[in-house]
């Protein structure tokens, strides 16, 4: 797998300033492209190495980094303490007036992205608030998208979901501690948290945590994902518009994103077809990953192991 950067020939909605998007890919350059979107505040290295790989065995897999994340730039402070509250309360005005961009501006990204790349028919998978960017990259791309896996996202709608608990958990890491640290500590409550029970503290959970924690999580890139969110509008349309043969995953355990909106975009999307998870919560479960190549390589073989993720929505 090699790390790559590039510029891309659009601009900011904040401040003009041209937008680079980090990215990696891995598998064949000549194999169909699956393009692969983490949800907000992951970076790209959060895939699961035994999902990459076998995606990888049959595609050109091509792994983002959203912009305010991973390898991307950021597009703001490392601290947004004012975003809190907005989440807490769900209020798109006042995200409106704070938020630098929106997930129309993030969907453009990818779009120009494969321009640059040349990429012709696409898959594409996105998890949790990158579905919601991979469903504005579907409608947009009409064919040229060709199949498409929402894991653990919404229906189209702005609202703030998922229990108090989940919302608390996310809001506290839109203002950097004090202490770095806390940052990791605050990582792994996450992950066993949305694990719902399937994942324990193990020292391979702790060095994936860490990885995510080393390379860079930036709190205030982690808000303004939240902001982009809550400034989007109403989304439902589009959903209507997708030409992608589409799967779309849930786990019936999922604290941040409720099922119901899962299967609420299921319904948007023409011909969708809805997978409730049983056990499943917010996180990149191996019966998630699994139940994604299965539907997209039918001989695809069952992983053995799928490392686990913090998956913030």
């Amino acid at each position: 797998m090699t790390i790559m950067e590039w510029l891309i020939p659009h601009t900011a909605k904040a401040n003009g300033q041209p937008v680079q998007l980090g990215y990696w890919e891995a598998g064949d350059p000549a194999a169909h492209p699956v393009v692969l979107l983490v949800g907000l505040g992951m970076q790209a290295i959060e895939w699961p190495a035994d999902f990459i790989r076998q995606l990888s065995e049959t595609r050109r897999v091509i792994c983002i980094d959203n912009r305010d994340a991973g390898k991307s730039p950021r597009c703001g402070e490392d601290s947004e303490p004012l975003a809190a509250g907005i989440w807490m309360q769900g209020d798109t005005a006042a995200a409106q007036d704070l938020a630098p961009y929106s997930l129309f501006d993030m969907r453009d990204d990818v779009l120009a992205l494969l321009d640059r790349l040349q990429v012709g028919t696409f898959d594409i998978i996105g998890f949790s608030m990158g579905g919601m960017i991979s469903q504005l990259v579907a409608a947009a791309a009409g064919p040229q998208a060709g199949r498409f896996v929402q894991l653990a996202s919404n229906d189209g709608t702005a609202e703030v979901d998922g229990d108090a608990d989940s919302r608390c958990r996310m809001a506290r890491l839109f203002t950097r501690p004090s202490d770095p640290e806390l940052i990791r500590t605050y990582l792994l409550e996450d992950a066993l948290a949305y694990g719902a029970g399937r994942l324990t503290d193990t020292p391979e959970l702790r060095s994936e945590v860490n990885a995510a924690f080393s390379a860079g999580y930036s709190c205030g890139g982690a808000a303004r994902h939240a902001l982009a969110v809550l400034t989007t509008p109403d989304r439902r349309p589009l959903l209507k518009l997708i030409q992608s043969r589409t799967l779309v995953l849930h786990g019936d355990h999922d604290s941040c994103i409720s099922p119901q909106r899962g299967a609420a975009a299921a319904a948007l999307i023409p011909d969708a077809r809805f997978e409730l998870l049983p056990g499943v919560g917010h996180v990149l479960d191996p019966m998630m990953c699994d139940a994604a190549l299965n539907w997209l390589e039918p001989t695809a073989g069952t992983s053995t192991r799928i490392g686990e993720s913090h998956g913030l929505a």
